[in-house]
């Protein structure tokens, strides 16, 4: 029995094996393997160089905040300072699938407690009455 193609009209071979029957000749059937829409592709994306600051583009709200607690800390200028900058600017860039975003702020999140580990703190309140604590009680 010969078939034709339901897009083009022209006759498709007699089938060898046992698959289904085809619909679409050789030339009009869709590709197999297209491509995954959920892999972001990175091969454009060019390293970031100095530019203005008039021509430089808003900061959102959280990369800013990220970028004052590493300042805070005096870690910004840090390897890891610098990857927890790129994951914010890449959470904020919104390319990506819902899992991915979750995946990237558990990233996120981890590089910034590598980024601060090991920072010296600032002394709040309670850690001065703390050591107030110490002071009369060791008599000094």
């Amino acid at each position: 029995m010969e078939r034709t193609c339901e897009q083009c009209g022209t006759t498709i071979p007699p089938q060898q094996g046992s698959a289904r029957p085809r619909k679409f000749c050789v030339e009009c059937r869709p590709p197999r393997n297209r491509p995954n829409p959920r892999v972001i592709d990175l091969s454009g994306v060019k390293a970031p160089t100095e530019a203005p600051e008039a021509a430089r583009r808003p900061v959102s709200g959280l990369v800013a905040s990220y970028q004052r607690q590493l300042e805070a800390v005096e870690r910004l200028d840090t390897p890891e300072g610098a990857h927890v900058m790129h994951l914010a600017e890449l959470f904020v860039s919104g390319n990506h699938t819902a899992a991915g975003a979750a995946s990237l702020s558990k990233e996120l999140r981890a590089a910034m407690e590598d980024a601060v580990k090991g920072a010296p703190k600032q002394a709040d309140r309670l850690d001065e009455l703390a050591a107030r604590r110490v002071q009369k009680a060791t008599g000094a």
